[in-house]
């Protein structure tokens, strides 16, 4: 049997992109001596990092015109005349997986292009439903985000041969709220990002001079989107400067178009000498920014988990987390409410005792061990089903043919 994973997200996606990575080398490893295995992306500048952490990857070309077409066979009047006629229209996409002999196509995220799978089945993942836990963000709400993420999740995710999710919370949220079998579904968790180990990753005193910037600050890697909430540990500042006390705080991420509301919220309330806006980094740069920094605050509203707390942990630096997450935290952080600044800003200055960062540091290597054990179990389970996958693969033509 012959798997294909689909890379489409972008390097400049953040943690989207690194997941994808993630789940590469996790299914490369999976399949090793037991299936075949071959990654595509729809973005040349993928196929580089991509050989950097040793794995070969083909540029699959999509024209708009194939991208329109994509539509048009999602549309349910084309598939119930489709289905009246008999007819079977494979897109070009789809004939080049088959091709390549793809016998089960694996989605690295929610991609729309799962509803124009005519022929292949297919696997596909799901890291959260938070359009539906918190719709009043803008970046669900505009250019019809919700009502998009709705209609894939309602027509493709029971179609799945398997559905991974990024915890037993997802699973169970999509279960309720799609009606897919509870049994299709297979929480994964997330791993910290492949080039953050040390074997690839740049030495933090030449990171810190690059970004021209001083140990000890505090640290928020993520994109600029709203939910993202930059806006309360800015004002979290604010309530600290009136103490007398002007910690730094260092951000990275690309712009996904909230950045502009804190830039001008930093050159109102004259922030600009305390907040050092990075944007894009590249993943090698990203332990030593870790590394260099006090503690990770991470105040988010999206979960019900992140890659940051567990990047946090491997290089072993306490983490300020929204307590709302704190099923993925456990005991291994300092937990804040997402809404209150001063709860925030609290949070910081009790991170500055020394024996209460060592303590987190403990307990999030150990919160780190008890990931790894539940990844094992969900790993020796997935390939379980890709077990059972290829052997009913053969009743129609598919799998390793004896």
């Amino acid at each position: 049997m012959k798997i294909i994973a689909l890379l489409e997200k972008s390097i400049t996606d953040g943690g989207g992109f690194n997941q994808s990575l993630n789940a590469i080398l996790q299914m490369k490893r999976i399949c090793e001596n037991r299936f075949e295995f071959a990654v595509f992306t729809t973005i040349k500048k993928n196929i580089p990092p991509l050989e950097k952490l040793g794995v070969k990857a083909d540029f699959l070309s999509v024209c708009f015109f194939e991208k329109l077409l994509s539509k048009f066979v999602a549309m349910l009047w084309w598939q119930m005349i489709q289905r009246s006629l008999r007819l079977r229209l494979i897109i070009s996409f789809e004939r080049k997986l088959i091709r390549h002999g793809a016998d089960l196509i694996y989605f690295l995220d929610p991609s729309e292009r799962s509803l124009t799978m005519q022929q292949l089945n297919y696997m596909i993942t799901v890291w959260d439903v938070c359009h539906r836990d918190t719709p009043e963000f803008p970046e669900v709400r505009e250019f019809n985000e919700f009502h998009t993420r709705e209609h894939l999740y309602q027509k493709a995710l029971a179609l799945s041969v398997t559905v991974l999710t990024d915890s037993k919370a997802s699973a169970e949220n999509i279960s309720r709220r799609y009606g897919v079998d509870r049994e299709r579904l297979l929480p994964m968790p997330l791993s910290p990002m492949p080039l953050l180990t040390e074997i690839h990753a740049s030495g933090t005193h030449d990171v810190l001079a690059k970004y021209q910037i001083e140990g000890g600050y505090f640290f928020y890697p993520a994109q600029f989107w709203s939910h993202k909430n930059h806006i309360r540990i800015l004002e979290a500042l604010l309530i600290l400067r009136q103490e007398g006390w002007r910690p730094i705080m260092v951000f990275t991420g690309g712009d996904m178009g909230n950045r502009k509301t804190v830039e001008r919220f930093i050159r109102r309330n004259g922030l600009a000498e305390q907040v050092k806006i990075l944007g894009f980094v590249p993943g090698v740069d990203m332990r030593g920014l870790y590394s260099g920094c006090r503690a990770v605050v991470m105040p988010t509203y999206f979960g019900p988990t992140n890659l940051p707390p567990l990047e946090a942990w491997m290089v072993g630096r306490p983490l300020i987390y929204s307590s709302h997450l704190r099923e993925q935290a456990g005991d291994a952080a300092i937990l804040i409410d997402p809404d209150d600044a001063n709860d925030l800003a609290a949070a910081l200055k009790a991170s500055m005792d020394d024996r209460l960062c060592a303590d987190l540091v403990e307990k999030g290597c150990r919160r780190l061990q008890e990931i790894e054990v539940q990844r094992n179990v969900a790993e020796a389970e997935l390939l379980a089903r890709l077990g059972r996958f290829e052997k009913r693969s053969r009743c129609w033509g598919g799998g390793q043919m004896e």
